[in-house]
């Protein structure tokens, strides 16, 4: 149990250190936040949007969370992206093509986490950090949830392998 919580309580150090190099502190400029929150919110605008899609799937009480987390996300990233003199996007990432709302869902909150890990890192203020961190443990949730529905691997890819190159297929 004490591991557990010792993890628990290192995980969101380690997440916050995601993207960054020994002297990032030197490298992070509030100058680069809008557009490094903007592409986190971008993928958050899409999650929302396919959790509200797959609310008639599998897990309905979970895409219904999931759906309401991300509107409070969307909100605080516009929140942030305005604090730094930046104009938040309103236009979703492009969805991944999917058999169902349920897989696209699956497939978007991958791509989140994974453009969240990207840019965690980078950002100057350790309040964004810590929302971004926020933001990929609830995706991550609804995440496993999803996939252990469908039989998948429960572990977001994101966390295995790390986010895909461009044009790299994640299958």
């Amino acid at each position: 149990m004490l591991a557990a919580s010792s993890a628990a309580v290192a995980a969101p150090a380690f997440l916050a250190a995601c993207g960054q190099s020994s002297d990032a502190d030197d490298d992070r400029s509030e100058e680069n936040d809008p557009d490094l929150l903007n592409s986190i919110l971008e993928q958050q605008l899409a999650v929302e949007k396919l959790a509200k899609a797959a609310k008639d799937g599998p897990l309905p009480d979970v895409t219904s969370e999931l759906a309401s987390q991300r509107k409070d996300s969307i909100s605080e990233l516009e929140s942030f992206i305005s604090e730094r003199d930046g104009e938040a996007t309103t236009t979703p990432a492009d969805a991944e093509q999917a058999e169902s709302p349920t897989e696209a869902l699956i497939l978007q909150l991958e791509g989140s986490i994974a453009a969240s890990l990207d840019s965690i890192g980078d950002l100057s203020s350790s309040a964004y950090r810590q929302a971004v961190h926020r933001y990929i443990t609830e995706d991550a949730a609804a995440l496993a949830a999803l996939r252990s529905e469908t039989g998948d691997e429960v572990a977001p890819d994101a966390f295995v392998f790390g986010a895909p190159a461009a044009g790299e297929d994640t299958e």
